[in-house]
Protein backbone atom coordinates (compact mmCIF):
# COMPACT_ATOMS: atom_id res chain seq x y z
CA UNK A 1 0.00 0.00 0.00
CA UNK A 2 1.54 3.25 -1.16
CA UNK A 3 0.52 5.67 1.32
CA UNK A 4 1.43 9.55 0.66
CA UNK A 5 0.49 12.52 3.39
CA UNK A 6 0.21 15.99 2.76
CA UNK A 7 -0.19 18.37 5.71
CA UNK A 8 -1.90 21.82 5.92
CA UNK A 9 -0.53 23.82 8.64
CA UNK A 10 0.41 20.39 10.31
CA UNK A 11 3.78 18.73 9.99
CA UNK A 12 3.42 15.27 9.32
CA UNK A 13 5.87 13.76 11.95
CA UNK A 14 6.61 9.60 11.55
CA UNK A 15 4.80 9.08 14.74
CA UNK A 16 1.69 10.51 12.78
CA UNK A 17 2.63 8.14 9.87
CA UNK A 18 2.54 5.22 11.31
CA UNK A 19 -0.10 6.23 13.29
CA UNK A 20 -2.17 6.73 10.47
CA UNK A 21 -0.87 3.55 8.37
CA UNK A 22 -2.06 1.89 11.47
CA UNK A 23 -5.24 3.01 10.88
CA UNK A 24 -5.11 1.77 7.25
CA UNK A 25 -3.69 -1.76 7.64
CA UNK A 26 -7.16 -3.52 7.27
CA UNK A 27 -7.83 -1.71 3.85
CA UNK A 28 -5.09 -3.81 2.35
CA UNK A 29 -7.03 -6.99 3.42
CA UNK A 30 -10.08 -6.03 2.46
CA UNK A 31 -9.03 -4.68 -0.92
CA UNK A 32 -6.97 -6.52 -3.75
CA UNK A 33 -4.27 -5.28 -5.90
CA UNK A 34 -2.52 -2.43 -5.38
CA UNK A 35 -3.88 0.45 -3.35
CA UNK A 36 -2.71 4.19 -3.57
CA UNK A 37 -4.11 6.38 -0.47
CA UNK A 38 -3.78 10.18 -0.46
CA UNK A 39 -4.09 11.83 3.18
CA UNK A 40 -4.71 15.50 4.19
CA UNK A 41 -4.22 16.42 7.01
CA UNK A 42 -5.11 19.87 8.19
CA UNK A 43 -5.67 22.46 11.11
CA UNK A 44 -7.47 25.79 11.46
CA UNK A 45 -7.64 27.28 15.20
CA UNK A 46 -9.59 24.72 16.71
CA UNK A 47 -10.41 22.99 14.07
CA UNK A 48 -8.57 19.46 12.93
CA UNK A 49 -9.57 18.09 9.56
CA UNK A 50 -8.61 14.83 8.06
CA UNK A 51 -9.37 13.30 4.15
CA UNK A 52 -8.42 10.10 2.85
CA UNK A 53 -8.73 9.31 -0.60
CA UNK A 54 -8.03 5.65 -1.91
CA UNK A 55 -7.71 3.92 -5.34
CA UNK A 56 -7.53 0.50 -6.02
CA UNK A 57 -7.85 -1.82 -8.60
CA UNK A 58 -11.26 -1.98 -8.33
CA UNK A 59 -12.62 1.17 -6.83
CA UNK A 60 -12.08 4.69 -5.63
CA UNK A 61 -13.07 6.05 -2.08
CA UNK A 62 -12.85 9.03 -0.40
CA UNK A 63 -14.00 10.71 3.10
CA UNK A 64 -13.48 13.55 5.39
CA UNK A 65 -13.74 14.46 8.81
CA UNK A 66 -13.69 17.61 11.19
CA UNK A 67 -12.92 17.15 15.18
CA UNK A 68 -11.02 19.25 17.41
CA UNK A 69 -8.21 16.13 18.14
CA UNK A 70 -6.41 15.49 15.13
CA UNK A 71 -6.35 11.64 16.39
CA UNK A 72 -9.60 11.38 16.03
CA UNK A 73 -10.61 12.97 12.86
CA UNK A 74 -7.96 10.15 11.38
CA UNK A 75 -9.42 7.65 13.15
CA UNK A 76 -12.90 8.91 12.00
CA UNK A 77 -12.01 9.30 8.70
CA UNK A 78 -10.45 5.66 8.50
CA UNK A 79 -13.53 3.80 10.04
CA UNK A 80 -15.55 5.38 7.19
CA UNK A 81 -13.53 4.68 4.25
CA UNK A 82 -13.27 1.17 6.10
CA UNK A 83 -16.56 0.99 6.09
CA UNK A 84 -17.14 2.08 2.21
CA UNK A 85 -14.48 -0.59 1.61
CA UNK A 86 -16.02 -3.75 3.43
CA UNK A 87 -19.35 -2.48 1.37
CA UNK A 88 -17.58 -2.65 -1.80
CA UNK A 89 -16.14 -6.34 -0.77
CA UNK A 90 -19.53 -7.55 -0.15
CA UNK A 91 -21.08 -6.20 -3.41
CA UNK A 92 -18.46 -7.55 -5.30
CA UNK A 93 -17.94 -11.43 -3.81
CA UNK A 94 -21.95 -11.64 -3.95
CA UNK A 95 -22.73 -9.84 -7.52
CA UNK A 96 -23.90 -12.91 -9.85
CA UNK A 97 -21.68 -13.72 -12.23
CA UNK A 98 -22.74 -14.53 -15.56
CA UNK A 99 -22.12 -18.03 -16.71
CA UNK A 100 -20.70 -18.52 -19.95
CA UNK A 101 -19.54 -21.77 -21.88
CA UNK A 102 -16.08 -22.89 -20.52
CA UNK A 103 -13.72 -25.14 -22.29
CA UNK A 104 -13.71 -28.67 -21.06
CA UNK A 105 -9.91 -28.60 -19.89
CA UNK A 106 -11.20 -25.57 -17.91
CA UNK A 107 -14.24 -27.09 -16.60
CA UNK A 108 -12.88 -30.37 -15.77
CA UNK A 109 -10.14 -28.66 -13.92
CA UNK A 110 -12.68 -26.83 -11.62
CA UNK A 111 -14.98 -30.09 -10.84
CA UNK A 112 -11.35 -32.03 -9.92
CA UNK A 113 -10.19 -29.27 -7.57
CA UNK A 114 -14.29 -28.70 -6.08
CA UNK A 115 -15.36 -32.65 -5.44
CA UNK A 116 -16.71 -33.41 -2.27
CA UNK A 117 -14.46 -35.91 -1.45
CA UNK A 118 -11.89 -33.83 -1.59
CA UNK A 119 -12.75 -31.08 0.90
CA UNK A 120 -14.49 -33.92 3.51
CA UNK A 121 -18.00 -32.33 3.51
CA UNK A 122 -21.04 -33.34 1.77
CA UNK A 123 -21.60 -30.14 -0.76
CA UNK A 124 -17.89 -29.38 -1.26
CA UNK A 125 -18.63 -25.69 -0.51
CA UNK A 126 -18.60 -24.54 3.33
CA UNK A 127 -21.62 -21.73 2.75
CA UNK A 128 -25.48 -22.70 2.17
CA UNK A 129 -26.71 -24.88 -0.68
CA UNK A 130 -28.30 -22.60 -3.48
CA UNK A 131 -31.05 -23.85 -5.65
CA UNK A 132 -30.96 -22.61 -9.23
CA UNK A 133 -34.81 -22.95 -11.01
CA UNK A 134 -33.92 -24.29 -14.86
CA UNK A 135 -36.67 -24.33 -17.26
CA UNK A 136 -39.76 -26.60 -17.14
CA UNK A 137 -40.68 -28.82 -19.96
CA UNK A 138 -42.56 -31.59 -20.54
CA UNK A 139 -41.59 -35.37 -20.17
CA UNK A 140 -41.13 -37.09 -23.55
CA UNK A 141 -41.96 -40.66 -23.73
CA UNK A 142 -38.85 -42.29 -24.69
CA UNK A 143 -37.14 -45.30 -25.35
CA UNK A 144 -33.87 -45.33 -23.10
CA UNK A 145 -31.97 -45.82 -26.79
CA UNK A 146 -33.90 -42.69 -27.67
CA UNK A 147 -32.92 -40.74 -24.85
CA UNK A 148 -29.31 -42.20 -25.03
CA UNK A 149 -29.70 -40.39 -28.74
CA UNK A 150 -31.07 -37.22 -27.55
CA UNK A 151 -28.26 -36.55 -24.65
CA UNK A 152 -25.49 -37.37 -27.83
CA UNK A 153 -27.18 -34.78 -30.02
CA UNK A 154 -27.14 -31.82 -27.64
CA UNK A 155 -25.09 -30.61 -25.03
CA UNK A 156 -27.38 -31.16 -21.66
CA UNK A 157 -25.78 -32.67 -19.31
CA UNK A 158 -29.39 -34.26 -17.40
CA UNK A 159 -32.42 -35.65 -19.47
CA UNK A 160 -35.66 -36.45 -17.50
CA UNK A 161 -38.10 -38.44 -19.62
CA UNK A 162 -40.76 -41.17 -19.64
CA UNK A 163 -39.93 -43.93 -20.16
CA UNK A 164 -42.23 -45.48 -22.72
CA UNK A 165 -41.99 -48.84 -22.22
CA UNK A 166 -43.04 -48.77 -18.81
CA UNK A 167 -44.36 -45.23 -18.43
CA UNK A 168 -42.12 -44.63 -15.10
CA UNK A 169 -39.88 -41.69 -15.30
CA UNK A 170 -36.54 -42.03 -15.88
CA UNK A 171 -32.83 -39.40 -15.51
CA UNK A 172 -30.17 -40.03 -17.59
CA UNK A 173 -27.24 -37.94 -17.04
CA UNK A 174 -23.45 -37.32 -17.97
CA UNK A 175 -20.61 -38.27 -15.47
CA UNK A 176 -17.80 -36.58 -15.10
CA UNK A 177 -15.48 -39.36 -17.54
CA UNK A 178 -18.60 -38.50 -20.16
CA UNK A 179 -20.26 -41.45 -19.88
CA UNK A 180 -23.89 -41.54 -19.27
CA UNK A 181 -25.52 -43.14 -16.14
CA UNK A 182 -29.31 -43.96 -15.72
CA UNK A 183 -31.94 -43.57 -12.38
CA UNK A 184 -35.33 -44.99 -12.57
CA UNK A 185 -36.97 -44.60 -9.24
CA UNK A 186 -38.89 -46.92 -7.67
CA UNK A 187 -42.42 -46.23 -6.75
Amino acid sequence: MQVDMTGRHVEITPELREYVQEKLAKLERLLDGPIEVHVVLGSEKHRHTAEIQVKSRTAQFASNHETVDLHASIAEVADKVERQALRHKEKVTTHKRRRGPRRPDVAAAIEASASPEDTGTPSGTAGPTRVVRRNAYRLKPLTLEDAVCEMEQTAEDVLVYRDAETGGVGVLYRQRDGSLALVQPEF
